[in-house]
């Protein structure tokens, strides 16, 4: 019997690894729980790491290095270093002056300026954060991009519109076809219309060539953001939650003041909800994790590259239903077992018997969260915090953490919305929302003022009837 196969399966897991383990479970989030706040203010530097992913590349350090031992100038850049060494000049001053242009027109300091989107592929990863910003890369392309081919294509491609930068993009080395494991799923997918629009906003933008590398980075942090808050606001409500839809978090607007009664303060449609929530999503993953496992349709033996698919409360409470009256019954009976199981191991008290299947689930979250450790918990839901840091989130005194969209970003916002046709006014907001932004009548007014003054409403009759919002790019 599959069911009391699986979890005798779980029960073995955590009385030979004695700590919570998701086991043959396809993972969630990227988070770790010992909380490094690496991703803090750099988020950009995963996008090298991110694009190498989706074309399936490794960057070969040592193959840049290696082709000059000593460097021509005192930047010191590998890049610059390595392409003039494939250039052929008739004296060393001009490879000289060749370098030293490099140095200024493909660099900020240390790090590269991407001024094709092919190099991004050439953003390095720092050895201390190799691990977790390499976890962030590939659940970034797990969950956002799956296998679209499309979006892979737009860092793979080194078509140039002018001659110099054809010239950089031949000479450059150092990339090598990665011949691990990148094809393999790390990160289920839980949230589709998160990932659909996300790629719908990316190939849009990739038309526009000098808006898309200015934007790039901002929009891909704004859909990872907004995908772990998401879960957040999905898990709290269980089997009721709906996955083919966003629900809109309230934002303020970076360069306004707001009170406590403003909606991006209020308790449970703003980040106050989330923050306050983010430390159940630990014990809601684990929960979820012992769940698809007791319900896989094959029996969990544990053998090494053995997975299963993770599933939500709702497609689990779905799948039960549609099993028949005693698959539930059995189902239950499996679940309240292993629910007193778990119990006994973490010496948790006061167990209650499920009597329904949503019972069950919240039970054994109930259980999970009481074994699991509150300090771990925090930290993993802190990761939030940590990720929309200085960007989506915004300090407010009193008012404690806000949700917050800055000027550029409001902008990025209303060009993938409008795209290339103007839109009505009311309709950019419905944009917004599909995107997980809502604003107050407040803040609608002040973006309204905004677009206004930069020439980007377009109104029918002078009493300001018929607004609308007119293509950006």
């Amino acid at each position: 019997m599959t069911l009391a196969n699986n979890r005798i399966y779980l029960k073995q897991l955590f009385e030979t690894k004695k700590k919570h383990d998701t086991g043959q479970a396809i993972d969630v989030l990227p988070f770790l729980t010992k909380r490094t706040g690496a991703v803090k203010n750099q988020f950009n530097n995963i996008l090298g790491e991110f694009t190498r992913s989706l074309s399936n590349l490794t960057l070969d350090e040592k193959a840049i290095k290696r082709q000059d031992e000593f460097y021509t100038s005192e930047e010191e850049n590998e890049i610059s270093e390595q392409i003039a060494n494939n250039v052929e000049f008739k004296e060393e001053d001009e490879k000289y002056d060749f370098i030293r242009f490099l140095d200024q027109y493909l660099f900020k300091g240390e790090k590269i300026n991407p001024i094709h989107p092919f190099l991004f592929n050439y953003i390095k990863i720092d050895k201390n954060h190799k691990n977790e910003f390499g976890k962030y890369a590939h659940f970034m392309k797990d969950v956002l991009v799956e296998e679209n081919s499309k979006v892979s294509t737009i860092f793979k491609n080194k078509e140039a519109d002018d001659i110099l930068t054809e010239l950089i993009l031949s000479k450059m080395d150092g990339l090598k076809e990665n011949k691990g494991t990148n094809g393999v799923l790390q990160y289920e997918q839980l949230l589709k219309p998160i990932s659909s629009l996300y790629q719908e906003d990316l190939l849009y933008l990739s038309k526009h060539k000098e808006y898309f590398l200015s934007t790039f980075a901002l929009l891909t942090h704004f859909y990872v953001f907004m995908y772990a808050s998401q879960l957040v606001l999905k898990f709290e409500q269980f089997s009721e939650a709906n996955y083919d839809s966003i629900q809109p978090l309230y934002f303020a607007l970076d360069w306004e003041s707001i009170s406590k009664r403003r909606k991006a303060a209020d308790d449970l449609e703003g980040f106050r909800y989330v923050k306050g929530k983010s430390s159940n999503l630990f014990p809601h993953i684990h929960t979820l994790s012992h769940l698809s496992h007791l319900v896989s349709e094959k029996e969990i033996t544990g053998e090494k590259g053995e997975v299963i698919s993770l599933k939500t409360y709702s497609e689990i409470t779905k799948y039960i239903s549609q099993k028949g009256a005693e698959y539930e019954e059995l189902f239950l009976s499996e679940l309240n077992m292993w629910i007193q199981e778990y119990a006994d191991m973490w010496k948790i008290k006061n167990t209650t018997k499920a009597t329904s299947v949503e019972e069950g689930l919240r039970e054994l979250f109930t259980c999970l969260k009481q074994g699991t450790s509150a300090g771990v918990a925090d930290k993993y839901g802190k990761n939030i915090e940590d990720l929309g840091f200085n960007q989506f989130i915004k300090n407010r005194g009193s008012l404690g953490h806000i949700l917050n969209v800055k000027h550029d970003f409001v902008l990025l916002l209303t060009a993938v919305s409008v795209k290339d046709e103007r839109i009505p006014l009311n309709e950019l907001f419905v944009e917004f929302e599909k995107r997980g932004v809502a604003l107050d009548r407040y803040s609608k007014k002040e973006v309204i003022s905004m677009l206004d003054s930069q020439n980007l409403i377009d109104k029918k009759s002078d009493s300001g009837d018929a607004q609308y919002v007119k293509p950006i790019l």
